[in-house]
């Protein structure tokens, strides 16, 4: 019997916790060269959620995921709740957390996953946290190069 399991990451990211969740918040400009595209399917001003399409390469596939995201601009928190996709194959549910922590001038970008197998015989998602242990970084890289 499965049941919904976590995992947890933690990444130093060297700019502020503001603009690295912004890039978050504002639902664009989060591309790296391991996504091939993000959509907005339904983007509801009045509210912080939206439904978005990632097109992405891990373990050298192209996978993808239709995505709920909630943003919570107090605490700085996005979350991604999936909700088709080629990730829904192995397990039955599947969501990220991303906390963007302030630490001294810099952030740390906490990500949690939980999720619950289809049958226990299913790995853990070691490959999606290295997918976005790299997109962290990418992300990181890119936009201080934007400064």
């Amino acid at each position: 019997m499965t049941s919904i399991q976590t995992l947890d990451l933690e990444i130093q990211v060297n700019m502020t916790a503001g603009r690295f969740f912004n890039s978050f918040k504002k639902k664009e400009g989060n591309f790296t060269d391991k996504t091939e595209a993000v959509s907005v399917h339904r983007d509801d001003p009045k509210s912080n959620s939206s439904i978005q399409i990632w097109n992405f390469i891990v373990d050298g596939k192209m996978e993808q995921v239709k995505e709920k995201i909630e943003v919570d601009e107090e605490n700085k928190s996005v979350s991604f709740l999936a909700i088709e996709g080629d990730v829904l194959e192995q397990y039955k549910s599947y969501k990220i957390t991303l906390d963007v922590v302030p630490r001294d001038g810099v952030c740390v970008a906490k990500w949690t996953w939980e999720y619950e197998k289809i049958h226990d015989d299913v790995p853990i998602p070691t490959k999606y946290i290295a997918f976005v242990a790299d997109y962290t970084r990418d992300l990181e890289t890119r936009l201080l190069s934007e400064s």
